[in-house]
């Protein structure tokens, strides 16, 4: 009998948590987040969990606001046969748009009440991810047994959705739509330091709390 408890012990503790199941998830805008948890509430009444309208991230144990950085068009090559069908092919440089998506482009709402933090929208939309990432998350999500079957239902549609959507131009994020958020968001954020983590850190992380700054500085030395 005892050896049986040992051995159920023993497998118990050797499944991760569901709770604090790390991941490393990529914005289609190039934020990498190399350890972050999906938030999956422990009282009912929370409007933190994960459904169709997408998820709440913590990240180093803090809620994570994302920053929504606009990214410069790049420069692509393309090939052209300049619409006649002979079989040569000259290779043109255009600028193309990257695929990232305005902050205002999904649905926002306050966040959950619980994590004491009730300014910026901290809710993420899937489409703001890239494909591996929804890869990742689809799986994460579907594991997880702490998540209701309505509300995983509604969020596995919806990174199928997320995953086979054609790119829409015309919610594409800006200069302006970025300074606009980010305005709102620094301001919020330095009231809260304590309770949140900001994307905006990852980028310059003289601006976070100084528990942070190394790590951050380690972070950047990593990524391209």
């Amino acid at each position: 009998m005892r050896w049986t408890l040992l051995l159920v012990a023993a497998f118990v503790l050797s499944i991760p948590s569901q709770s604090a199941q790390k991941l490393k998830l990529k914005f289609k805008d190039g934020t990498t987040l190399d350890g972050a948890e999906i938030y999956v509430p422990t009282i009912s009444n929370s409007t933190g969990h994960p459904n169709g309208l997408g998820l709440i991230l913590k990240y180093h144990n803090k809620l994570y606001i994302h920053h929504f950085p606009y990214r410069q068009p790049r420069k692509v090559t393309r090939f052209t046969n300049n619409g006649i069908d002979d079989g040569k092919y000259k290779a043109v440089q255009v600028m193309e748009e990257l695929e990232h998506y305005s902050p205002r482009s999904s649905r926002l709402e306050p966040s959950p009440s619980e994590l004491g933090y009730s300014c910026t929208p901290s809710r993420i939309a899937f489409f703001h991810f890239d494909r591996p990432t929804l890869n990742t998350l689809h799986k994460a999500i579907a594991r997880n047994g702490r998540i209701s079957t309505a509300n995983k239902s509604s969020a596995l549609k919806s990174i199928h959705g997320a995953y086979y959507a054609n790119p829409k131009p015309r919610y594409y994020n800006t200069q302006q739509t970025s300074r606009i958020w980010q305005a709102e968001a620094d301001r919020d954020v330095a009231r809260y330091k304590d309770k949140v983590f900001y994307g905006k850190w990852l980028e310059q992380p003289e601006l976070a709390p100084v528990k942070f700054q190394r790590l951050l500085r380690a972070h950047r030395q990593r990524t391209p």
